[in-house]
């Protein structure tokens, strides 16, 4: 189920050129269940027909502040329902007036009279950005608990270049689903790996594995938006986490070893979902290796088996959690990993399942802990599955209490 199911958002919108990418945003939060109502400013009219949004949205788009009926005052029912306002984009105008109090149209109306959150996505000419005036409205704002989704750097529809354009989709979609999110997991400092490990033979060839990073993007994902403070630690992976400061890149598993031990007493959750390579090359050539024409063989070894170093090492207050990859007796296999590793769950993966495994949206997958309490998730999106895990974590955390 999508963390933005049955939420109440509303969307302002002002005048910007860049107002088409707010149809593009009503579009995912109808898609990802949310109830959205849109209301537009005059300005935002002369852009863009409020028959799209109400096309988009599925409702009435309202504009006009004395819009109303007998039973309820537009403004003050709007500001009342929303779980979260967004305006999106937003002028240096709207910024300014929202600063100083001016409440002159419904849209500004709304945010005077509300008590849900709010977030601003700034649109505009960098030097309109950068004037001392907008940035002390926005540091006003700011102080009084109004959040801003800071612009991007890039070409500018005006034809100059620098920050100023509208956020990313995929950053303002991140804040939303952070803002109405439970924020259960706030207090947790949580490690994930993710992605394959390369072991190299040369400068060229290399051993690895299809992983491709998505589950640890739909972790990383999910306990962001619940609130905890996350660091990263991929192989390679086919996924962008550049939305994520805390993020590091690894390529073999001694290097991914390296970085995970070192700040291990750091974290109070540690995920090891990084599909790390069992085995190594003996012997890395420096230079390229010449195709003949018979037969070769190598001498190989094993990897460091990270996740039964931080089993051994983790405190009892520290969960920690491990992935398994499987295609036959699956229960068996993870709960002696479990064991052998001193884990508090771990998910265990049916790789052999049409749909499932590496590169896919889905897994199938088993929720196998401790005390060897089993259950089967089935074939469920990935999002769902870190859905689970999360729910887990915060279980286990209250059981140690």
């Amino acid at each position: 189920m999508s963390s933005l199911k049955n939420k109440n958002i509303l969307v302002g919108v002002t005048g910007s050129i860049s107002i088409y990418k707010s149809c593009e945003l009503i579009r995912m939060l109808i898609k990802e269940e949310a109830n959205v109502n849109v209301v537009m400013t005059s300005n935002a009219e002369k852009f863009v027909s409020s028959m799209t949004f109400q096309s988009l949205s599925g409702k009435k788009v309202f504009t006009n502040m004395y819009d109303t009926d007998e039973s309820s005052i537009t403004h003050i029912n709007l500001a009342d329902s929303s779980d979260l306002i967004i305006i999106c984009p937003a002028t240096a105008n709207f910024i300014s007036k929202y600063a100083n109090g001016i409440a002159d149209d419904l849209l500004l109306n709304i945010l005077i009279a509300t008590k849900s959150n709010v977030t601003i996505c700034p649109a505009m000419n960098v030097n309109m950005f950068n004037n001392p005036l907008i940035q002390e409205n926005i540091k006003k704002l700011s102080k009084l608990g109004v959040d801003f989704i800071e612009p991007d750097s890039g070409d500018l529809a005006c034809g100059w270049e620098g920050k100023g354009r509208l956020a990313s989709l995929d950053r303002i979609s991140m804040s939303i689903k952070k803002k109405v999110s439970s924020n259960d997991l706030k207090e947790e400092k949580v490690l994930i790996t993710c992605g394959a490990t390369r072991e190299y033979l040369d400068p060229i060839r290399f051993i690895s594995n299809p992983s491709s990073g998505k589950m640890g993007l739909c972790l990383a994902n999910e306990f962001f938006y619940r609130g905890a403070d996350i660091k990263i630690i991929s192989g390679y992976v086919e996924e962008s986490f550049d939305f994520f400061p805390n993020y590091l890149k690894c390529e073999s598993s001694n290097d991914m070893a390296k970085h995970i031990i070192k700040d291990l007493k750091n974290y109070s959750v540690i995920i090891k979902s990084a599909a790390v390579g069992d085995y190594k090359f003996k012997k890395v050539l420096k230079n390229k290796m010449k195709k003949e024409d018979q037969e070769i063989s190598f001498d190989m070894e094993p990897t460091i088996d990270i996740l039964h170093q931080i089993g051994a090492k983790k405190n009892k207050n520290q969960i920690l959690i491990g992935f398994c990859a499987e295609t036959d007796n699956i229960i068996n296999n993870a709960k002696m990993k479990i064991k052998k590793k001193n884990l508090d769950f771990i998910v265990a993966n049916d790789i052999s399942k049409k749909g499932a495994g590496f590169g896919s949206d889905k897994s199938f997958s088993f929720l196998i802990s401790r005390n060897g309490n089993t259950e089967e998730l089935g074939l469920i999106p990935k999002e769902t599955l870190s859905k689970e895990i999360a729910n887990k974590v915060s279980e286990f955390r209250q059981d140690l209490s």
